[in-house]
């Protein structure tokens, strides 16, 4: 009596040979939305084809979600944030992609077939995005797709091509404004009369500083009597709450020459939350004892925030009636004053510490590069005029008595 045949026991997979000469693998596997699904590997050898089903088989066991050929973008949009992105990317880029999938992306494309879209689709829906809400909008929900193909190439889905680099919007005709140096003027002369986070402005503007680095900054990080501060990291709101997170690149953490007029009101930005310190202890007020030893907090002695930083520069604009910009655009400025002072392109990558200059300064070098120090210091002289404050003083209207 001939011997039964084993059976391969459940969720093992098959591996059979095709009438084209190649092996195929056959597996269950779970997808995103906790369904089950036949997932396929090819192979031209039966060892190849077995090493994938056995691969199919450990990911399967961990339940990590296999994407299959049928499977839709707003499916694969749920595996590519929370097995790609989220553990790969820092938590404010995971929050920017996962934004603009759920309010752009998905209500559009989440129902069509991955492998199935096509660039006339594709070109419709960024059409429609882009005369509903911006051309800017439009153009980074495109990025963010393109970066969600293009890790579903990497899987074995049988996607070959990225239509999203083959779909293109139109680009606003203004890239970004930025503010001449009588406007940059205006705005800190404001600043040091309306806000006591005037110190926080004068480091947007002389350094080209992020408002999220700028927050971030702690006593350590800042030698005052060397002129020198070092960017480290950047407060970020995160599902753990607003904590400090690492700069996105590595280019992005540079020691930067203090100017001049930054160190005066920095000595006093800390005897000021010493001052409060010790008014709310002796009048019984609540105080947080800030361990991390930022720069810039509130009255209560909590860390600044971006949003608060970015409100109250809406409140200095709004006073002074110097029309609308963001701390990106403070950023900006700093680089197109530094043009207008002549300074060599190489320098100014070094000063805004732009993710593609070749090489960057050691936080721990035990000199600044020269050429960052003379390009901080004309920037400083330039918006340290006392002549053009006091002209500028003059023309203040006059408060309302009322």
């Amino acid at each position: 009596m001939p011997g039964q045949r084993k059976r391969n026991p459940n969720g093992s997979g098959t591996v059979t040979k095709r009438t084209d000469g190649r092996y195929q693998a056959a597996v269950y596997v779970p997808q995103p939305d906790g369904t089950t699904k036949r997932k396929y590997a090819y192979g031209k050898t039966y060892d190849e084809c077995d090493r994938k089903r056995r691969e199919l088989i450990e990911r399967a066991q961990g339940g990590i979600p296999t994407p299959t050929r049928d499977m839709t973008l707003g499916q694969w949009f749920d595996y590519w944030l929370m097995v790609i992105v989220k553990p790969h990317l820092s938590p404010g880029s995971y929050r920017t992609y996962e934004q603009t999938v759920r309010n752009h992306l998905r209500p559009r494309l989440g129902s069509k077939v991955m492998l199935k879209l096509s660039v006339k689709e594709l070109r419709a829906a960024m059409t429609r995005l882009a005369a509903e809400q911006t051309a800017k909008t439009a153009r980074h929900a495109l990025r963010v797709l393109s970066a969600a193909l293009t890790a579903a190439m990497v899987e074995d889905i049988g996607l070959t091509r990225n239509v999203a680099k083959l779909v293109h919007v139109r680009a606003p005709t203004n890239s970004g404004k930025s503010w001449d140096a009588v406007t940059v003027l205006r705005f800190l002369a404001a600043a040091r009369r309306l806000t006591v986070y005037y110190p926080a402005f004068l480091l947007l503007c002389l350094l080209g500083l992020r408002r999220a680095e700028v927050c971030g900054l702690r006593w350590d990080d800042i030698d005052l009597d060397n002129r020198i501060v070092w960017v480290e990291q950047q407060r970020q709101r995160t599902s753990a709450g607003t904590i400090d997170v690492d700069l996105k690149t590595d280019t992005s953490k540079a020691p930067l020459p203090l100017p001049a007029q930054c160190i005066p009101p920095l000595r006093w930005t800390r005897m000021r939350t010493a001052w409060l310190r010790d008014r709310a202890i002796s009048r019984g007020r609540p105080w947080f004892d800030d361990p991390e030893g930022h720069v810039f907090v509130t009255r209560t002695g909590h860390p600044l925030l971006a949003e608060n930083l970015y409100l109250t520069m809406q409140r200095v604009i709004g006073v002074e009636g110097l029309g609308a910009m963001n701390p990106k655009g403070l950023r900006k400025s700093c680089g197109t004053l530094l043009v207008h002072l002549g300074v060599h392109p190489r320098i100014i990558k070094a000063v805004l510490r732009h993710s593609r200059i070749a090489t960057t300064l050691d936080i721990y070098a035990e000199a600044l590069d020269p050429d960052v120090v003379r390009a901080v210091g004309q920037l400083d002289r330039l918006l340290r005029q006392p002549a053009r404050i006091r002209q500028l003083e003059a023309t203040w209207p006059s408060p309302d008595p009322d």
